[in-house]
């Protein structure tokens, strides 16, 4: 579901997770959902369609958690999109190590989404 704009009275690392409890996505989980799926086989290939299938198959309970914009499995995602597989597994280790109670916000560290 896409929402135009709505103004949490949360703070700022706290607007992801809040969205997604709401049942919402924030505004970098859906344009990256957007992205198309890319096409051969290859590690790159492999690595975002299980990504992919996690996200349609996790419980809701796990889904909802994430206090980050992108989450870690969109912000795993767009590593491999943008990254050689190497880098791109280095990148989603250091995020999930960041990503713990009480952390949260906006995190593109070292990324950026595709034209």
């Amino acid at each position: 579901m896409k929402i135009a704009h709505l103004d949490l009275d949360v703070p700022e690392e706290l607007r992801p997770s809040t969205l997604r409890r709401l049942g919402l996505r924030p505004e970098l989980d859906e344009r990256i959902d957007a992205l198309p799926a890319l096409k051969g086989w290859g590690l790159r290939q492999a690595a975002i369609g299980l990504l992919r299938l996690y996200r349609r198959i996790r419980p809701e309970a796990i889904g909802n958690r994430c206090g980050f914009e992108p989450s870690c499995s969109r912000y795993s995602e767009l590593a491999f999109r943008t990254k050689p597989p190497v880098t791109a597994f280095r990148l989603t280790l250091s995020r999930l190590h960041r990503c713990k109670p009480g952390h949260g916000g906006t995190d593109m560290k070292d990324l950026e989404l595709p034209e």
